[in-house]
């Protein structure tokens, strides 16, 4: 945190220091070792009319890259992932976290991806075009593709992906101001409601992904066969058990020639990071992926017997989501929220809860994207003002006391625990709930928490956030919202229009800055730290992230992939 004061704990009452000291030694007992790096910055660049489409940003990767050998065909690739995903398979219904993109993508093709240079270009599409405004956009059909179960690929498998996201009540916020969606045999005409810059960038994703429209109708009649998914993509469903496990076998007619190497992946949910770990030195599993700083500081000192990927690609901010929104809460008052901010000791929770490795987060845009600052005016840690604070709103308000809520993880407890005990020093009385993994992206869609631990906002392009933002996307609680919190702020609402709108890349910067700081002025989150994604293999695991290539030859964005933490499957193969 910039400018952030740091006391040490005998700044605190004895209990809550002793408290703070004995999580602090739990930590630190996971050792730290620094390894070497490939660093990549990029630059800015623009899109045009054709597949090079949409503006782009900048972004920083730290990757440890392993040694190119010839690849082989066969063997199964067993991935630890850290959770399932809510209401599977179907792209218009489920709710995936990182976890269930990666699932996805074994699967899915999406219709379009970004190249190292972030220009978002066809994939599943051999074009992209858009119209003098911004407002028609034409997605051409690359010919000769076919889903899993013989379904072609065509204008009209698209338009039925796209209508059934304008209808759905999780994804079709993401599509609320398309206005119109036209095909014919190979191709698809978008018209929205006003200028949309950055259309392409959501063809990236949970939108772009498609699925057989025979399977899509047999849903809907049946809809236990959602479990069963059928897309484009490099495997094939092959078994789900919910919470356990989801296997996939090769696609032997994929549309890549050659493409892909593994006979199977199969995706085991290990929800603790620990487990995870165990499970990769025991040989059960091939690959695991974790966001945890200190796991990953781990893995840094045994690069000699396994691969390590470190991924801050357009990463995730990584804070506490704040329930601002609610009347009925107390954090709907910016005392409150600005006494939690300043309660919190950012330096310590950098040291022993993410091995030193994330930055302090100022707001939710990381280093090298749009709208990032150094100084936000998010309030610095000073546990003095923080207690004047909640003396001040207490003696109108009565005892100040929140539900705080966390996974089931022992690790992500711990770093509750000590958030608690910085929260509790400064006079919150601060209630503990731990849910599982699965239920935990429900409860934030109908609103059901107070104080949350979130991971979210990956991306390459601000245009991406404005359904997570906007008043719009406001809902009822107890209704599915993909504002979270709640939050209808005008001056969001005016800078994120400018955003989507605008073809100045300077002027959507401006508007994304100021997006920030209104973020830290308003307190409408506790920003902790920008995520590192690690992604851990056996030695064995060749080509994790490279090797993946546009249709045209162009390399795909190895990770990040316009979602933090996620990568390609279809290029992996083992040197068994």
């Amino acid at each position: 945190m910039v400018d952030q004061v740091t006391h040490e704990c005998s700044d605190v009452p004895s209990s809550h220091a002793q408290r703070i000291a004995r999580l602090l030694v739990a930590m630190l007992l996971i050792a730290a070792a620094c390894s070497a790096s490939v660093s990549d910055n990029r630059g800015l660049t623009e899109g045009d009319a054709g597949e090079d489409s949409t503006p782009t940003s900048a972004a920083t990767s730290d990757v440890a890259l392993p040694v190119a050998k010839e690849p082989v065909y066969g063997g199964v690739l067993r991935y630890g992932i850290e959770a399932d995903s809510l209401n599977p398979w179907t792209p218009q219904n489920t709710v995936p976290a990182v976890s269930g993109h990666m699932v996805l993508r074994s699967v899915f093709d999406p219709l379009a991806l970004p190249n190292n240079d972030l220009e978002v270009k066809g994939n599943l599409l051999s074009r992209i075009e858009h119209n003098a405004d911004y407002t028609r956009w034409t997605l051409t059909v690359r010919p000769n593709i076919v889903f899993h179960d013989g379904t072609p690929l065509d204008g009209a498998a698209v338009a039925d992906n796209l209508e059934r996201h304008r209808r759905s009540f999780i994804s079709g916020n993401i599509l609320a101001e398309v206005v119109d969606v036209e095909f014919d045999d190979m191709s698809v005409t978008v018209t929205t409601a006003r200028p949309w810059v950055a259309f392409p960038t959501v063809l990236t994703g949970q939108v772009g992904y498609m699925a057989s429209p025979t399977w899509l109708a047999a849903v809907d009649d049946d809809p236990t066969l959602a479990t069963a998914p059928v897309g484009t993509g490099p495997f094939m469903f092959e078994s789900y058990m919910p919470g356990i496990s989801f296997s996939a076998v090769r696609n032997p007619s994929y549309w890549r020639a050659g493409l892909p190497y593994l006979d199977r992946i199969e995706f085991v949910v290990l929800r603790n990071v620990q487990e995870r770990a165990e499970r990769l030195e025991s040989g059960d599993i091939d690959v695991f992926h974790t966001a945890n700083g200190d796991e990953i500081a781990k893995w840094r000192g045994r690069l000699a017997d396994y691969t390590l990927v470190e991924s801050a690609e357009f990463g995730e901010t990584q804070y506490v989501l704040l329930n601002s929104g609610n009347p009925a809460s107390p954090l709907s008052d910016i005392t409150v929220r600005t006494a939690m901010a300043m309660a919190l000791d950012y330096e310590l929770i950098e040291t022993a809860r993410s091995g030193g490795l994330f930055l302090d987060a100022n707001g939710p845009f990381p280093p090298g994207t749009p709208g990032y600052l150094i100084d936000t005016g998010y309030p610095a840690h000073d546990p003095d003002a923080a207690k004047a604070l909640v003396d001040a709103w207490e003696s109108d308000n009565g005892d100040l006391a929140i539900t705080f809520k966390t996974t089931t993880d022992e690790f992500n407890l711990l770093t509750a625990e000590m958030l608690e005990s910085m929260w509790e020093a400064v006079g919150i009385d601060v209630t503990i709930e731990q849910i599982d993994q699965s239920r935990y992206i429900g409860a934030a869609l109908v609103g059901d928490f107070e104080a949350y631990f979130w991971r979210q906002h990956s991306g390459f392009d601000p245009d991406e956030q404005l359904v997570w933002w906007s008043s719009r996307t406001v809902a009822d609680y107890g209704s599915v919202g993909l504002n979270f919190a709640r939050i209808a702020d005008p001056e969001i609402d005016a800078n994120l229009d400018i955003i989507r709108t605008s073809s100045d890349e300077s002027e959507r910067t401006a508007a994304a800055e100021a997006i920030n700081e209104r973020f830290a002025k308003q307190v409408y989150h506790l920003w902790l730290g920008w995520a590192i994604w690690g992604i851990v293999a056996q030695s064995d695991v060749q080509d994790l992230i490279t090797g993946f290539a546009l249709p045209n030859g162009e390399p795909v964005l190895p990770t990040g992939v316009g979602i933090g933490g996620t990568h390609q499957l279809a290029q992996i193969w083992l040197d068994r």
